[in-house]
């Protein structure tokens, strides 16, 4: 008989065949029997020994060893299902008759020193190896004089077989997990006289299946789900412990898988192991656990928890230049522990963190950790925090250097420039705000399509902790038996290095297929020149930044794209298919100057306009844009059978003056505006109200307006954000001496506000209010295209664009007054997936306010995209009587 043992997953392969009589196996399982009866007592004593001599810290995970006495006649039927869980063995024993021939009696890992150590008699000893030479002989004799089976040749290894054995170093437990999850015993007659070889290829080797063109290009673009092997994880269920101690366990054991659990008596320490980690992370250093095997993939874990471990003290103090900083004051009175909380290993490490990256933040690189030391006290169940941090001097930032990438290029802006995007001066304190500004600053500029901002920072100290004297004594020891262990490994590694060990030089050329060309070799050693140069400086300046106290910047630059191109297409139910089309030249000349133009085509609506961009003091926080444009509307439904196109061209200057994200925005501009209306259809002028404006009275309209407009927004979030409330408050002023049709003010103020909460904040509330008066000497000649009109994708959802105003005879002749408002109330359903509901009210009002007030109702669907929020919406105008069910569409944040 061929008996096959096969591994298949293991680091190295192994194919075995062993040819034996049956007699012989009869003797080799005596022999085992006999020589296990006095072996094991000596491994398990010596077992023992070792484990006394390690540290305390070693037998925190309570271990169970169980010496099944099994008599080689009678056997389990089914060895894989007995387990070494105590209270599984113990229900074995209770459901099982007694049997003298088979004994399971577990023992405890404490009761292992109360074992005698039983000495072997040499002369017994002596006897027990002659029997198993004479058995070896015999089966040898035996094999030889078969003649059934053939003796088999076993070709030489190839080179990769050896370099496969020869590997090292091997993860032994790796190892036997695997073997002991995977291996599977094959016995069959050799019939064929086949060599290890011939069996590996038998079993390895399965038809290929050949895919068409077709097939081919599939994978390509969606590789198959068959070349993806996930392994399948184990369930966990926890009982008796509380909910972070149950749902830490359940996290710490979500990776181990069903094939590991297969082998449920080896898989039960690891599961001890995973779980008493997991419950010290959490402060249950004497919680205790029993198993329970539901399924092949389920486990169900009862737990007694026990006493938690308290912070009973907790010392966090700051020494050196920055002890007194605001950013580290904090963290001394706020930590993530405070005395009389259960003590929590994230927690700790999530000060530590706090600290270090204070530190990191406010130019602090020569700090280090005097103590950072918990020291938990069993049984009294307390812990004691220390920390102390000597913060070290703290770095000044110099000045920012720029460079281009490809340095034979010259910079296409003013050095100067440049340098006013740098949110410092020379000389101050090193800060991350700072330096993310500038990045922030020359990316928000628009001037290069590459930048990368680097500070050189020095390497961070490393100074040996202060230690109790106790704690200090054991770490010398671990040292010292580190080095004698790391001295053993080193011997052993030269001992195997001793034997016969060979290099092979690839010539790289058979691998290229062509020989490398000069030009391609020299631009290779440019290349690996540049990069070595790279490396010396980068050490060269660190080394500088210690000595000088003060981080260098370099900022690196790249220009080649000063033209860009940007079209949208979209649809709205008031403007039917709409394209948007952007132009931009970054950088028109040396002075930063830039310009941008804009192009909107819809079936209602089509415009132009450009900016032309001038830094006054600064190229984002203060510059001067000058602005023109054209833009025609279609209105209908104005008056009965009568409908309005409107052009208007506009020309102006701003000044816009920026503060920082969260201040005040100022806007100072001047517009002049000519309006035309055009009616289109046959309409008697008579029938037509004094405040409507017709062709043949005054078709053009003119007007020169001073504005002044500021505002503010605070959000959590620039592009999604989840809290935040916006203002702003506009004025135009207008005068019939300084070509305006009529005296006019025009007032108008815009709020909104936006609110999360809930866990993960899956609740949201927003509610905006939009207000505006024109105070005019005279109504009539206000243009018409500066009234209001309320209903629209940015007013009131569910309505036409522009279609609701105050009525005269049937005609919309425009609001002197605007008041609309919104409220939604969106649920997040899936992570970054919301549903909402919402509502917006108001109008267009006359003077006095008498015309009614409209409101609509509607739904949506947002998504928190990386541009913002992209949000559909369907809503209906309900105060109308037939009002049809609009689609709305937007892209971008809230506020």
């Amino acid at each position: 008989m061929l008996v096959k043992n096969k591994f298949r997953k293991s680091t190295l392969a192994y194919d075995m065949q062993c040819i034996f009589h049956t007699n012989d196996i009869n003797k080799y399982l005596v022999f085992g029997i006999f020589l296990s009866a006095f072996v094991a007592p000596i491994s398990f004593a010596q077992t023992t020994a070792e484990v006394a001599t390690q540290p305390s810290q070693s037998l925190s995970t309570p271990v169970a060893i169980e010496l099944p006495v099994i008599d080689p006649v009678v056997a389990p039927s089914d060895p894989a299902k007995v387990s070494n869980d105590t209270d599984s063995m113990q229900l074995l024993q209770e459901q099982s008759p007694p049997n003298p021939k088979i004994q399971f009696k577990p023992i405890e890992f404490e009761d292992l020193e109360d074992l005698a150590i039983s000495p072997v008699d040499q002369s017994m000893a002596n006897e027990i190896y002659a029997a198993a030479d004479e058995a070896k002989k015999e089966a040898e004799l035996a094999r030889k004089e078969s003649t059934r089976i053939p003796e088999q040749v076993v070709k030489d290894s190839t080179v990769q077989e050896i370099t496969e054995m020869t590997r090292a170093p091997v993860d032994i437990d790796q190892l036997m997990n695997s073997i002991q999850a995977d291996s599977k015993i094959v016995v069959e007659a050799n019939s064929a006289g086949r060599t290890l070889n011939n069996l590996v290829q038998d079993e390895s080797e399965e038809p290929v299946k050949k895919l068409n063109f077709l097939q081919r290009i599939v994978n390509k673009v969606r590789p198959s789900k068959d070349n993806i092997v996930v392994a399948a994880k184990i369930t966990v269920s926890v009982e008796g412990a509380p909910p972070i101690l149950a749902e830490n366990i359940k996290a710490k054991l979500s990776a181990f898988t069903v094939e590991s659990f297969t082998e449920y008596s080896s898989a039960v320490p690891q599961l001890r192991a995973l779980s008493n980690q997991a419950a010290q992370a959490v402060g249950y250093y004497n919680a205790a656990f029993k198993f329970e095997k539901v399924t092949e993939s389920k486990v169900k874990i009862k737990v007694t928890p026990g006493n938690p471990v308290k912070v009973e003290e907790e010392e966090i103090a700051f020494f050196g230049a920055g002890a007194n900083l605001p950013q580290f004051r904090v963290i001394g009175v706020l930590p993530d522990l405070y005395v009389g909380d259960t003590f929590n290993h994230g927690y700790y490490e999530k000060t530590k963190s706090r600290i270090l990256e204070a530190a990191s933040n406010n130019g602090f690189f020569d700090g280090y950790w005097l103590l950072h030391d918990v020291r938990v006290n069993q049984p009294e169940n307390t812990a004691d925090i220390n920390l102390r941090y000597e913060t070290g001097s703290r770095y000044k930032l110099g000045e920012v250097e720029f460079r281009m990438s490809d340095p034979s290029k010259p910079f296409p802006i003013n050095l100067d420039i440049l340098k006013t995007l740098a949110p410092w001066e020379e000389g101050a304190d090193y800060t991350a705000w700072r330096v993310n500004g500038l990045a922030s600053n020359l990316t928000n500029s628009r001037y290069f399509n590459y930048t990368l901002v680097d500070a050189i920072k020095p390497d961070p100290m490393v100074v040996p902790l202060e230690l109790p004297p106790d704690i200090q004594a054991l770490v010398d020891q671990q040292k010292i038996t580190e080095s004698e262990l790391a001295g053993q490994a080193t011997n052993k590694v030269t001992a195997v290095s001793a034997k016969e060990v060979t290099q092979t030089i690839v010539d790289e050329k058979q691998f290229a297929g062509t020989e490398v060309s000069p030009e391609a070799a020299r631009s290779m050693r440019v290349e690996d020149t540049q990069h070595t140069e790279k490396e010396t400086e980068a050490e060269r300046l660190k080394i500088l930044a210690r000595e000088e106290k003060r981080i260098p910047v370099i900022v690196t630059l790249n220009a080649d794209q000063l033209n860009s191109l940007e079209t949208g297409l979209g649809y709205g139910t008031d403007t039917g298919v709409r394209l948007r089309s952007q132009y931009r030249r970054a950088i028109v000349n040396r002075y930063g100057h830039s310009f941008d133009a804009n192009l909107e085509v819809s079936q209602i609506r089509q415009a132009i306009d450009g900016r032309y961009n001038i830094p006054y003091t600064h190229p984002l926080n203060d510059y001067i844009s000058l602005v023109g444009g054209y833009e025609r509307e279609d209105r209908d439904n104005v008056g009965p059978d009568m409908s309005l196109v409107i052009e208007s061209a506009v020309l102006g200057a701003d000044r816009i003056i920026k503060g920082a994200r969260m201040d005040w925005q100022h806007i100072f501009g001047v517009r002049y505006r000519l309006d035309r209306v055009t009616q289109q259809g046959v309409i008697d002028n008579s029938e037509i109200p004094d405040a409507f404006v017709i062709p043949g009275a005054r078709p053009e309209q003119e007007s020169l307006l001073m504005g002044y407009e500021v505002s503010k927004t605070l959000a959590d979030q620039r592009i999604n954000p989840t809290r935040g409330f916006k203002q702003s408050y506009k004025l135009e002023l207008g005068s019939r001496s300084l070509l305006t049709d009529t005296n006019m003010a025009i007032i108008n103020t815009n709020w909104k506000g936006l609110y999360s909460f809930g866990e993960n904040d899956n609740y949201q509330v927003l509610g905006g209010a939009n207000l505006g008066y024109i105070f005019a000497e005279d109504f009539t000649s206000v243009p018409y295209n500066l009234r209001y009109f309320a209903g629209g994708d940015q007013s009131m959802r569910g309505f036409d664009y522009k279609s609701l105003s105050p009525m005269e005879y049937g005609y919309k002749v425009g609001g002197q007054a605007l008041a609309v408002g919104t409220a939604e109330f969106n649920y997040q359903f899936k992570e970054g997936w919301r549903a909402a509901v919402f509502s917006d009210f108001g109008n267009a009002y006359d003077k006095t306010f008498s015309n009614e007030t409209e409101y609509s109702v509607g739904v949506g669907l947002r998504w928190r995209s990386p541009i913002g929020p992209i949000r559909i919406d369907v809503a209906s105008g309900i105060s109308q009587e037939g009002s049809p069910i609009r689609l709305h569409f937007f892209i971008g944040s809230q506020l």
